[in-house]
């Protein structure tokens, strides 16, 4: 107990000896600079689902936007897809609180017949559709993600949309620090 003592009135007596410190801190980093040219960039998603792939591409061009959805049979049997009607895929683009900006079977006509597609074993089938640039001026700044899907089935493929990026720069970030307690 002596001992206990004798430590505790040294620690005391000779604070720089022993300190404890209390505080956390905040990194912080945001950019200073921007590059005047950019580069469009694609977006890519997909998913497998009982040997079915779907694979959704969405790229920039020339003030439009490309859309590319694939579809692929991946085993060694042919493959059957029932429609109730002649629309065989749709593909919607939303905003940030997934309102509806644009959907491609908008304003189209399609059989009301039921519809059998058969897709080769290990085929690709490629459905590839372009939103005008008119129309996608009209939308970019609100549009947030693109989701295509085959009708009649349960998956659903969504991919965000394309943003500029700089190229031929090196961006200047400014890193600070925040430090709170001592």
């Amino acid at each position: 107990m002596k001992k206990i003592l004798l430590l505790l009135s040294l620690f005391l007596l000779f604070p720089s000896m022993a300190s404890a410190h209390f505080g956390t801190g905040i990194g912080i980093t945001f950019p200073a600079s921007s590059a005047s040219s950019s580069a469009p960039q694609s977006t890519y998603a997909s998913v497998t689902f009982e040997n079915i792939a779907e694979e959704l591409i969405l790229q920039e061009k020339h003030g439009r936007l490309q859309i590319e959805f694939k579809i692929t049979n991946t085993s060694s049997i042919s493959h059957s897809l029932q429609h109730r009607t002649g629309q065989l895929y749709d593909i919607i683009i939303t905003d940030k609180n997934g309102q509806k900006l644009w959907q491609w079977s908008d304003n189209m006509v399609f059989t009301q017949a039921l519809t059998t597609v058969v897709i080769s074993p290990h085929s690709t089938t490629v459905y590839d559709e372009e939103l005008d640039s008119k129309t996608y001026r009209s939308i970019k700044e609100k549009a947030v993600l693109a989701t295509a899907y085959l009708l009649d089935t349960p998956c659903k493929l969504s991919a965000k949309l394309p943003t500029r990026t700089a190229t031929h720069s090196i961006p200047v970030l400014i890193h600070g620090g925040i430090v709170i307690g001592n």
